[in-house]
């Protein structure tokens, strides 16, 4: 982060701790039910998710020419590959005979690709190589038979992707006054530590709901994050659809009333960055985390969401090891036995018939503008 962003935002929470208040929206905010629960409006969502750039992995997965990870994103199976040149491509991860994914695995590295229904085989750079019993199939050897291409971009760290084909790709653009920031921490050296998938029975704005506020913390997460995180003061500020959330640590106490030539504020704040539409980054002092959330199918209560560690260097030693492994499991912890859990009673309980709206507070100022932010990027709710 740099040096006058981090005096803005230490000028902030001085402000919030001596008045004990915190960010605050101009009005309460009704968000209607309908959102969570509504077919229609996910397929809207879906729609959006398909055409604007989105993180779909981090390029430390694909190194090395051939290097190659897939991910399934809004509907869409992404394979990205790392070219001889040392370029990126990605396709949606579809054989151009039948539509068998070429590539089942998560990741690895292949000198091609080939599909397992059928064998039809594939370059690194999408084009096709062979058909098995190719005299039965004519002359398939136009670029048109190659996998489909999709826009792709490697910019702080990331791989980003449009999921439809022929689109543009402008991440710096999209990004706008954030993508500045964002390169000051570097990402682009990080490597994922680890990584995995979780599953929920719940709307993946849920999953995106719990990052955007501070409210809950000692409420929820008395067990886990609760005592080190101060509830309710958050600095927000909105950057277009996206937005920048600052959890205050307990810990901020050792450099109160200092400036920030004389301390440094980082190590006593988490930085939540909400990347519209669907990607929340978490910088945690000496790593971030990552969450990539996608709908699940076709359904409004199932979600998915691709969890990555990023460290900024390869693990060197046991005691680091120890350290990611305390961190993982306490990042599980919270989501798997406190914010899950209430998530899916909530969603559940949206089909009750018990109201109508949800209340977002002038205390959720980061929560109000992603919802606000999709309204204006989908319009009406169709039920409406």
């Amino acid at each position: 982060m740099q040096h006058e962003v981090r005096e803005r935002v230490m000028a902030e929470i001085e402000e919030y701790l001596a008045t004990a208040t915190t960010a605050m929206a101009p009005e309460v905010m009704k968000n209607p039910v309908a959102e969570y629960v509504d077919p229609a409006r996910l397929a809207q969502e879906l729609d959006l998710l398909r055409t604007v750039p989105i993180i779909v992995g981090h390029a430390a997965r694909c190194a090395e020419p051939g290097d190659f990870f897939t991910e399934d994103a809004a509907g869409a199976p992404v394979l990205v590959v790392r070219q001889q040149d040392g370029s990126l491509k990605a396709f949606l991860n579809v054989c151009r005979h039948r539509g068998a994914k070429v590539e089942l695995d998560d990741c690895g590295r292949r000198g091609g690709f080939t599909c397992p229904y059928h064998a039809w085989s594939y370059r690194l750079d999408g084009s096709l190589r062979k058909v098995s019993y190719d005299d039965c199939f004519g002359d398939p050897g136009d670029a048109a038979s190659g996998l489909v291409e999709l826009a792709v971009a490697e910019r702080h760290g990331f791989v980003w992707v449009v999921l439809t084909p022929g689109a543009e790709i402008d991440v710096a653009s999209y990004l706008g006054g954030l993508d500045e920031e964002l390169a000051s921490f570097g990402l682009d050296g990080y490597v994922v530590e680890r990584d995995t998938l979780l599953k929920a029975d719940l709307n993946w704005k849920i999953v995106v709901d719990g990052f955007l506020e501070t409210y809950h913390i000692k409420f929820l997460h008395t067990r886990t994050i609760g005592p080190y995180i101060r509830t309710n003061l958050t600095p927000f500020e909105a950057f277009g659809p996206h937005g920048r959330m600052v959890g205050v640590r307990d810990s901020y106490d050792e450099v109160l009333g200092k400036s920030a030539e004389e301390a440094d504020c980082m190590p006593h704040i988490a930085i939540i960055y909400q990347l519209f539409p669907n990607t929340v980054l978490v910088w945690q002092a000496d790593h971030f985390e990552i969450w990539l959330i996608f709908p699940e199918g076709e359904r409004p209560d199932r979600s998915t969401a691709r969890v990555m560690l990023l460290a900024p260097h390869p693990t060197r030693d046991d005691a680091e090891q120890r350290i990611w492994d305390l961190n993982w499991k306490i990042l599980m912890q919270t989501v798997l036995e406190e914010d899950f859990p209430v998530g899916e009673t909530m969603q559940r309980a949206f089909g009750s018939g018990a109201q109508e709206h949800l209340t977002f507070g002038r205390n959720e100022p980061a929560l109000q503008h992603f919802h606000r932010s999709l309204a204006d990027a989908l319009g009406p709710l169709p039920s409406a």
